[in-house]
């Protein structure tokens, strides 16, 4: 449960807007978006494959060279298929005899005369049809070497259209850039930075620092939101049309 609702917070907080005076269009998308993320999250948590803003090495989820079947009580264990110096594992989560779970492995080493679990394996990508309509959903790009990958980008369609609505960028492990279509026409509109900071304790935390906002549809920045210690403190907005903001706005930093 406790997995269920971290991920649900990491997951929501980048598509609700964090300002002062947010516009009733965004408002409203956040809305939207906040329950289809949430669905999403408890369907990745389902299938064994829940992330956070950290991400954790992927051996410890089960991902790792020896992860060759389903996560524990969510499918039929499965066996890889090998393609040359690349292996599948197809997991049928919801048991009915569809895969929903696609993992890509890369093979490291001599394969000859080696049975596939006997193969050191890096996983590489990820596939999940969270919402079982044989359509992939999320999409999971990983790097590094066998049993310690690390996830680098996350692809989501939120509102099962086929398209990407939500990129997440990793770098060490923590989102440090995301990538949003709050309108689902198939163009980013919204980026959100991110930066890894010490809190009033001394603990290591990821917090947002600016926001960028193509509020037109031309898809050109015109808007920036900068942040201190999860606070808006200012805005900018680009009234020439250079793409850099010549117009700001100070906020009181104990404003919520």
């Amino acid at each position: 449960m406790s997995g269920t609702a971290n991920y649900c917070r990491a997951t929501s907080e980048i598509d609700v807007p964090i300002c002062r005076a947010p516009c009733p269009f965004e408002v409203v998308m956040s809305c939207v978006t906040f329950s289809r993320v949430c669905f999403i999250a408890l369907s990745v948590v389902i299938l064994g494959c829940g992330s956070s803003a950290k991400q954790t090495k992927s051996n410890k989820s089960g991902d790792g060279a020896s992860g060759l079947a389903g996560p524990a009580g969510s499918g039929e264990p499965v066996q890889l298929e090998v393609d040359g110096n690349t292996a599948i594992q197809r997991i049928d989560v919801n048991r009915d005899k569809r895969p929903d779970v696609y993992k890509f492995y890369r093979l490291v080493g001599d394969t000859a005369g080696k049975k596939a679990e006997d193969i050191p394996k890096m996983l590489i990508r990820k596939e999940m049809d969270v919402n079982f309509d044989q359509k992939i959903d999320i999409v999971q790009y990983f790097r590094g070497e066998p049993g310690k990958e690390v996830m680098i980008r996350e692809e989501m369609d939120l509102d099962f259209d086929g398209r990407v609505d939500t990129t997440r960028r990793y770098k060490k492990g923590f989102v440090h850039l995301v990538e949003l279509d709050l309108g689902f026409d198939g163009r980013v509109d919204t980026w959100r930075l991110y930066q890894l900071t010490k809190d009033e304790a001394g603990r290591t935390v990821n917090r947002l620092i600016e926001k960028r906002k193509d509020t037109t549809g031309d898809g050109n920045v015109n808007e920036w939101e900068y942040y201190t210690a999860g606070l808006l403190t200012k805005i900018g907005v680009d009234t020439t049309g250079d793409g850099a903001p010549d117009r700001f706005r100070r906020l009181d930093k104990k404003a919520k």
